[in-house]
């Protein structure tokens, strides 16, 4: 098996709004079915450029960058991975101020704990769509709602390139 580790320029761009959807609801399945893009008028819009890690080990693919002040989670590092296999499940692990464990798979729902300082919550994500072409064309793309239990709901469409 092959292994190499790469530093390489990303460019990582994030559009979120609030849609009204329970992710800890039965019923939520069907929403998203029914909802379409369901977008503000003012999405949240960050964009960051970065240098990160590429590395290909042991069958699995991980790219890790330092998360900055325009996302709110400076301190943090954030890995995004996953199986050469299975590119269509990914998981999104941070560590650091802020530290979770996000899996991203099309059409499932994933329960997780996000710690902050302040204190643990809970969190749930419904993955609506895993465009994974990071090693063919450099670019994954992940359409997402998530939900920290007692607030209001997300859609995140998350867009990571990787700059040759």
């Amino acid at each position: 098996m092959s292994e190499r580790c790469e530093e390489v320029r990303i460019r990582i761009k994030s559009v979120r709004y609030e849609v009204e959807a329970s992710l800890f609801s039965e019923e939520s399945d069907d929403l998203f079915r029914r909802m379409g893009d369901g977008q503000t008028p003012e999405p949240e819009v960050i964009e960051i450029n970065s240098v990160g890690a590429l590395e290909q080990k042991d069958g699995r693919i991980e790219l890790s960058y330092d998360e900055t002040e325009v996302t709110g989670m400076e301190g943090s590092r954030t890995a995004v991975s996953f199986s050469e296999n299975a590119s269509g499940v990914v998981s999104m692990i941070r560590e650091g101020m802020v530290s979770t464990v996000l899996i991203f798979e099309e059409g499932k729902r994933h329960h997780c704990v996000y710690n902050t300082p302040i204190m643990p919550f809970e969190v749930c994500v419904h993955t609506l769509k895993v465009d994974n072409r990071l090693c063919e064309d450099g670019i994954l793309l992940l359409d997402y709602i998530v939900e920290i239990r007692g607030a209001q709901a997300e859609r995140t469409k998350f867009q990571m390139e990787i700059l040759r």
